[in-house]
Order: structure tokens, then C-alpha cells, then sequence
């Protein structure tokens, strides 16, 4: 499933995870694939399967 980086921005940065917000909009393309990218989303602290589950991207 594919995502907007921004939309994983937001996500971090509401969850007051401001570093892993910086690093995802470094490292990660303006698409997001969360199976491609499902080691560094995990790495930032989010849940990739979350959102192929019909719900929103999840903070763990």
C-alpha cells in the first residue's frame, strides 16, 4: 500500500516523535510503499501493517 511521506511526517510529529519525523522526511521517497519501506517505518516507531489492516497508520 502506498502512502504520502507527508502523511507519515504528520503521523511522528503529532506523536511528539520530532527526530523520527526529520529522519523519515529525509529517508523516505515523497511515495511511501509500506512493504518496500516496512523496515524503516518499524525503525521510526510506526506500524506498517496497520494501515493495510483498514486503519490509519498506528505509532507502537
Amino acid at each position: 500500500m502506498n502512502i504520502d511521506r507527508s502523511h507519515v511526517v504528520q503521523v511522528l510529529r503529532t506523536g511528539g516523535r520530532i527526530d523520527e519525523a526529520r529522519r523519515a522526511a529525509d529517508e523516505l521517497d515523497v511515495e511511501v510503499d509500506t512493504v518496500r519501506d516496512a523496515d524503516l517505518l518499524r525503525e521510526l516507531g510506526i506500524d506498517p501493517d496497520s494501515r493495510a489492516q483498514g486503519g490509519g497508520l498506528a505509532l507502537h
